[in-house]
């Protein structure tokens, strides 16, 4: 969800008439939480009113350094409130659990790598499953009980933004493997999904990111899924990163393992001129398109899910991102957008 500077050749040619239209049938066979939404905002009743039947799976970020800004005061309350409303509107959460606070590092994309960053990450995450997972206090006496069962560590750490100084492959394998044993220790049955990587500026190329972390003794262990974040202006380059990403995790003899698109979106307009700026009519074809791309490939490419960002527009500019801004399925007012008619026509059961 940031500038996207893809310094590979795409495939010049590829077969676009499979992206017309993803058939009945593709889309009916996919797992219920298979399409999921990433929100860039607080959501509201009305937001998951109407997701429900729509929205299988909301992937929300857990900020460390907001739920936790002094050491072992957790604030809750506002994730609570949202796992809580996802639950009754039978909708799973992926949280994505990135950022460093600031009593234990001064820059929050400087990963907790140190002994004692480590013992906090790992309470960090025993909290949080402890919380949320299948015996999670939050469900005492709750009527609809929908525990989260997989957790995404870290986001993009192939880009300067979320990862410093540097981006290190063998740095995350460390982080994956703290999050593996801190998350299993309370839940065995927990799914551990690897961060979704982006091509972007300032940092590894998703593939090579991927096969440098492969090359780490026993990083695979760490991880259940792969993630990405395939963004381009073109179909072909979406196809071409999934290929990539793929090929990457079966030289790495992983191919059986799921490949999530936990990130996945283009633009209805911009305030900068961008490729990624489609216009209303423009973003819904490329995202009827995309899917179309992708659900004809599932089970070629093992995916295991598609995550759109995002579900509303941003009120304010992204200083980081030339398209987030303008990339919901609704507008900064909750209207639906071209994109909404077009996502709910594929998912809807």
């Amino acid at each position: 969800m940031r500038r996207i500077s893809l310094a590979a050749a795409l495939v010049a040619s590829l077969a676009l008439a499979l992206a017309a239209t993803p058939s009945a049938g593709a889309a009916a066979s996919v797992p219920r939480g298979f399409f999921g939404i990433v929100p860039q905002g607080p959501l509201g009743p009305a937001d998951f009113a109407r997701m429900h039947g729509v929205i299988g799976t909301l992937r929300v970020p857990i900020y460390w350094p907001a739920v936790e800004p002094r050491r072992g005061d957790l604030e809750l309350s506002s994730l609570d409130s949202t796992v809580s409303a996802a639950a009754a509107a039978g909708i799973r959460v992926l949280p994505f659990v990135y950022g460093t606070p600031g009593w234990l590092e001064p820059n929050p994309a400087r990963p907790p790598l140190g002994a004692g960053g480590q013992a906090a990450w790992s309470g960090f995450l025993t909290a949080l499953v402890r919380r949320y997972g299948p015996r999670g206090t939050l469900w005492s006496g709750s009527a609809r009980r929908l525990p989260i069962r997989a957790w995404q560590i870290w986001n993009e750490p192939n880009f300067l933004l979320f990862w410093r100084p540097r981006p290190s492959p063998a740095g995350y394998a460390r982080l994956l493997r703290t999050s593996a044993r801190a998350i299993r220790g309370v839940d065995r049955g927990a799914r551990i999904v690897a961060a979704g990587l982006a091509p972007v500026e300032g940092g590894m190329l998703p593939w090579a990111f991927l096969r440098a972390l492969y090359s780490v003794p026993g990083a695979r262990r760490s991880f259940d899924e792969v993630a990405v974040h395939p963004y381009s202006a073109t179909l072909s380059g979406v196809v071409y990163q999934v290929r990539e990403a793929r090929q990457a995790m079966a030289a790495a003899g992983d191919g059986r393992k799921p490949l999530l698109v936990s990130e996945l979106g283009i633009a209805s307009d911009s305030r900068l001129p961008t490729s990624f700026d489609r216009g209303l009519k423009g973003q819904a074809e490329f995202l009827r398109r995309a899917y179309g791309l992708l659900l004809r490939g599932r089970a070629r490419w093992h995916i295991a899910g598609i995550d759109w960002y995002s579900w509303r527009d941003m009120s304010e500019p992204d200083p980081h991102c030339v398209f987030c801004e303008f990339a919901g399925l609704l507008d900064a007012n909750g209207r639906a957008k071209p994109a909404w008619h077009a996502f709910s026509n594929l998912t809807r059961r």
